[in-house]
């Protein structure tokens, strides 16, 4: 499991509360592969209560949590009414096809997204990890590594050229 996942859920630990009480823990897991199937199980051992919710009927997780939710989870306004009608006390990211920037928005509201919102978003964003790779952490990319063969083979074809030149005096 995640670090923070599990330091968050210890931390909760004891206030779980009962599943389908007004004071249960309640996990909103999105997406529910075979994946958030073992999560929600995990969960359950502690007594959370589990929502799973993914963009179709009878995935792995929905087959054990609490209750389910079938949407497109690209769909920010659909993701939103969720959350909010079923007021999670953790979210749970696990695909990458979902309405980040509406994460980003509920976590900034109060919303406890594990891991962070940004991380989800940095996930599903490519270009944004490859410029955070470069940029922050220096980390050659497959756009820098292009770069630097291109530069290496015209510095390779301009020495060639060089000794060429040298061969023909």
């Amino acid at each position: 499991m995640h670090p923070e996942l599990v330091t968050t859920l210890y931390s909760i630990i004891m206030t779980i509360g009962t599943p389908l009480t007004s004071v249960a823990t309640k996990a909103l897991l999105l997406g529910s592969g075979e994946l958030g199937k073992e999560v929600a199980l995990e969960l359950q051992r502690y007594g959370v209560e589990v929502i799973a919710c993914d963009k179709y009927a009878n995935a792995p997780a929905m087959q054990v949590a609490h209750r389910c939710h079938v949407f497109n989870m690209l769909d920010g306004a659909k993701l939103r009414q969720v959350i909010e009608q079923e007021q999670p006390s953790l979210i749970i990211p696990e695909v990458e096809a979902i309405a980040t920037p509406t994460l980003v928005e509920l976590e900034k509201e109060g919303y406890r997204v594990i891991p962070t919102a940004n991380a989800a978003f940095l996930t599903m964003n490519r270009e944004a990890i490859r410029r955070m790779a470069t940029e922050e952490l220096g980390l050659a990319t497959d756009e820098n590594t292009e770069k630097a063969v291109a530069k290496a083979i015209e510095a390779f074809n301009q020495i060639k050229v060089e000794n060429k030149d040298l061969h023909t005096i």
